[in-house]
């Protein structure tokens, strides 16, 4: 398993997951929690965020973590890998020019479907080539 549990006091479990590494520094990065209850639910815990990971569906959750951060993670970690290289470049482009200057600043925790919908309203109004 990519991960642990282990008990830090009655009732208070932390645990912690291998998440990757990181493309800048190839340092592995890992994801900590504590997980209040018993030891089934901080392995329950544990075993849904392997599944994320497993899944590529797992974000990782810092409370400063922008819309911009996350966007330029993922263009590295995903769409440089997974896509063919003209299809990167485009994703960067739209990235770059259009989503960041809009939404970057929002922190990812915070970030509301009103938020998507007010900026693709603005982008129609003004059309997309701007």
């Amino acid at each position: 398993m990519k991960g642990h549990v282990r008990q830090r006091s009655k009732g208070s479990w932390e645990i912690a997951i291998d998440v990757g590494r990181d493309p800048a520094t190839g340092k592995r990065l890992q994801h900590w929690e504590t997980v209040r209850g018993t030891r089934r639910d901080a392995e329950r815990r544990l075993a849904e965020l392997v599944v994320e990971v497993e899944k590529r569906t797992y974000v990782r959750s810092a409370r400063n973590l922008t819309l911009a951060d996350y966007l330029t993670e993922w263009l590295q970690t995903h769409a440089e890998l997974h896509c063919r290289p003209r299809t990167a470049e485009g994703y960067r482009f739209i990235v770059n020019r259009h989503l960041i200057p809009a939404l970057g600043r929002i922190q990812l925790s915070e970030l509301r479907p009103q938020h998507i919908g007010i900026y693709c309203s603005n982008a129609v109004r003004r059309g997309l080539s701007n």
